[in-house]
């Protein structure tokens, strides 16, 4: 009797899941190359404009060092450039990006981990003209066979100086997608008047 409730539960799960989504046009999504290529200048304004926003990004309070060329652009500094420029109407409902997200009702984003790995003997310099290439290295599919389906998207990022062959950056980002609540509110939180 156990194992034919677990069984019904199972196939109930499976349908239920299935009912979220056209799997062929997931499947397909997944089958399919993601990569993009930016290329931006690493100029010395907008890195300026990174410090005065955070004046104390390495937890100390010594005076402003507004930085210079060729000095090596530092640590997580490449964040503030390689955005693609898409007018709001091209963007998802929470403003990201269409490109690497998995089609409906995948549309809950959260941040899973990542890893940021720098070569400081070929470092990205103020003022290089650079390249950032975006791939979608894996998708891994869970809780589809328990009714909870969730997507791992894994992005691997390598950032390199115009002319060169070796990344100076390889950025590694992993994102949890989930379904859509059917009330379009997260789950335990409420909205209140302001």
């Amino acid at each position: 009797m156990l194992l034919c409730r677990s069984h019904h539960r199972f196939h109930s799960a499976l349908k239920s899941t299935r009912r979220f989504y056209n799997p062929a046009t997931l499947e397909q999504w997944i089958d399919s190359p993601k990569e993009q290529v930016l290329v931006d200048t690493l100029h010395k304004e907008r890195l300026a404009d990174l410090h005065i926003t955070l004046p104390t990004r390495d937890g100390t309070r010594r005076p402003l060092h507004l930085p210079v060329q060729p000095e090596a652009l530092g640590y997580g500094h490449h964040l503030v450039f390689f955005h693609p420029h898409r007018p709001e109407t091209m963007l998802r409902p929470d403003g990201t990006e269409a490109d690497f997200c998995p089609p409906q009702p995948f549309t809950r984003r959260m941040w899973a981990g990542g890893r940021i790995t720098w070569n400081n003997a070929e470092p990205l310099l103020v003022g290089d003209k650079a390249e950032a290439k975006s791939v979608v290295a894996s998708v891994d599919k869970k809780g589809f066979d328990v009714g909870k389906p969730m997507l791992f998207v894994n992005q691997d990022i390598t950032y390199t100086k115009s002319g060169s062959s070796t990344p100076a950056i390889v950025e590694r980002r992993a994102h949890v997608y989930l379904p859509e609540t059917k009330t379009g509110h997260r789950t335990g939180v409420t909205r209140t008047g302001w």
